[in-house]
């Protein structure tokens, strides 16, 4: 399972209170898990907003997680329970952004592409040769991770989950 997102650390949290991106919710993260490790932790996916109104819509998009929440960082309470989580044995956080964009890309293109091929043959009319090429590109959306596929002219906005059973 792809777990393109960035370990969150005590310093992101400066640096985003820095920039004015003082609201942030979590979630459950399925993608963080470690299979090899000897003692799990919760995985947790942190996602920034500097507005309270889109924090609040990813927030409604996620109601029914039980780690969903809203955090303000201008709270002194929410950004002590954010340093709890990062340094206790309890939690590993994960913040929404990808470190690097070429390397995911590169990834998809050498791990997935016969998965996406496979999808596009199941589930679309699209006719794809040979010669031809898949473009895809990853977004988050609410935490939650799609793929884009674009050919010819025609586009694909897919869970990325979705791909990954093919």
């Amino acid at each position: 399972m792809l777990q393109p997102f960035e370990l969150f650390n005590e310093r992101y949290l400066e640096r985003l209170i820095t920039l004015k991106k003082f609201y942030l919710v979590s979630q459950s993260y399925k993608r963080g898990f470690n299979h090899f490790a000897d003692a799990h932790k919760i995985d947790i996916l942190v996602t920034d907003y500097e507005s309270a109104g889109e924090a609040q819509m990813h927030l409604n998009a996620v109601k029914n997680d039980k780690y969903g929440a809203l955090i303000d960082l201008q709270k002194p309470e929410h950004k002590k329970k954010v340093l709890d989580m990062l340094l206790g044995e309890k939690y590993q956080l994960y913040w929404s952004i990808v470190k690097s964009a070429d390397d995911l890309q590169k990834r998809l293109q050498a791990s997935y592409k016969d998965k996406m091929r496979r999808y596009i043959e199941s589930n679309t009319d699209w006719r794809i040769g040979g010669d031809e090429t898949i473009t895809p590109s990853i977004e988050t959306t609410y935490g939650e991770l799609f793929i884009n596929l674009k050919w010819r002219t025609k586009r694909l906005r897919i869970k990325f989950e979705d791909i990954e059973r093919y």
